[in-house]
């Protein structure tokens, strides 16, 4: 085997991907205490709503629930119920569609959210309390014991009813670290908790402080442990990613990473990442995230960036004249993953740094099959530069077909 043929072989490479392998390395890995199963609970309906400006329909709300469940997602954070009647009878709705996922209410540690989370019928509730020093102290004007004492009367209330209860930590990165430990390993012992929520509320845990949160607090506790990453600093797929290697074994996310200000951490970043660059399954089928993802685009009116990573509309489109030759010749030595692996599409935009071979691609994907001369092409080739040049953009295939048809007509 030569230097290289290696890199052939290896997690890092399938038939659709070929990421690095330093990725593998083994000093790499054995940093990592991925969980033997990570759940995918999804908050688009609750956080993702939360966006300012977004308001979605009771049959809205049932359709993204379909799909996120066709997706394969763990769990659904159908909303909170008690916000309004509305909300209410969504989340009712969704609880029995028979989806194949759990689907949880949100709730404060206050014994009405509970009840209207019991009455929606859901399998679970995530229970919120503010433990972030800023929030408790500044925002609540609350004691420690106020808070122990309040999320164990709701803890409590959720379990006797027969729900899977998770208690959630708003702001819980910036709490003291002795304070977050003691209340946590308190509420394990006094009450029948289900687990643990972490909350990055506002984004401004870096990985390396997520492994070391998540570190401390899986050596100290025996409940499972969740993150719930924001996006204010770019970092919520990283964070994400950096909890569940350490020992958070569930993982908040949302379509296309809506949510308050920056967003939450991105489902399809996630995911996507945990599968191609850290060789960690889920139940997640790829396939279906670009669809999903226009969907809730659609339905929320939320529109993406082009660019946004793995779901955008123009992420695997190309123009440059070299570009388009290279993938054209091997695709995977133009990009990470192929498209269709996450149900997205190529595409190739004709405009001012085009070359032949984007030309070519074009005529034939527009169903072209007269063989231009060469110094058609080249007279196609100049045309497009300069119209594009005082478009200030790239041709639409209207324009482009106008381009050629006047060439030929003129030849």
């Amino acid at each position: 085997m030569s230097s290289h043929e290696h890199l052939e072989r290896g997690p890092w490479r399938g038939d659709r991907w070929w990421v690095t392998h330093f990725n593998y390395a083994d000093e790499v890995v054995s940093q990592f205490s991925f969980p033997s199963r990570i759940v995918i609970h999804d908050v688009t309906l609750r956080d993702g709503e939360q966006t300012p400006g977004v308001v979605l329909r009771t049959e809205e709300k049932v359709e993204i629930a379909r799909a996120l469940d066709e997706a394969g997602v763990d769990r659904i954070e159908a909303g909170m119920p008690v916000v309004s009647e509305e909300d209410f009878e969504a989340i009712r709705q969704i609880t029995r569609l028979g989806l194949g996922a759990k689907v949880f209410g949100f709730g404060r540690i206050r014994t009405e959210d509970i009840d209207a989370c019991l009455k929606a019928d859901v399998d679970g509730v995530i229970t919120e309390g503010p433990v972030g020093y800023p929030k408790l102290k500044y925002q609540f004007g609350w004691s420690p014991e106020q808070l122990f004492e309040s999320a164990v009367r709701a803890i409590d209330y959720a379990k006797d009813h027969g729900l899977v209860t998770i208690f959630f930590t708003v702001d819980g990165t910036r709490a003291e670290l002795g304070f977050l430990t003691d209340l946590l390993q308190r509420l394990e012992r006094e009450t029948k908790v289900d687990g643990f929520t972490i909350a990055d509320t506002y984004g401004s845990l870096t990985p390396e402080g997520a492994r070391f949160l998540f570190r401390h607090l899986r050596s100290r506790l025996t409940r499972p442990l969740e993150f719930h990453g924001h996006n204010d600093f770019g970092l919520a797929t990283a964070t994400s990613v950096a909890a569940l290697s350490a020992g958070a074994e569930v993982v908040h996310v949302s379509v296309n990473g809506i949510g308050e200000r920056a967003g939450n951490a991105s489902l399809e970043e996630v995911v996507l990442s945990l599968h191609l660059l850290y060789g960690q399954r889920t139940g997640i089928r790829l396939e279906k995230l670009y669809g999903l993802s226009r969907l809730v685009e659609r339905l929320t009116g939320f529109r993406l960036a082009p660019n946004k990573a793995v779901v955008g509309e123009r992420v695997f489109t190309r123009e440059s004249g070299i570009g388009v030759a290279g993938w054209l010749k091997y695709p995977l030595g133009s990009e990470a993953f192929s498209p269709e692996l996450v149900g997205n599409r190529p595409a190739v935009l004709i405009g001012k740094k085009s070359g032949r071979h984007a030309l070519e691609y074009k005529l034939r994907e527009l169903g072209i099959s007269r063989q231009l001369t060469e110094e058609q092409l080249e007279a196609v080739l100049r045309e497009v530069k300069k119209r594009s040049l005082e478009k200030k953009g790239p041709l639409t295939d209207e324009e482009f077909l106008e381009v050629v048809n006047s060439v030929v007509i003129a030849a």
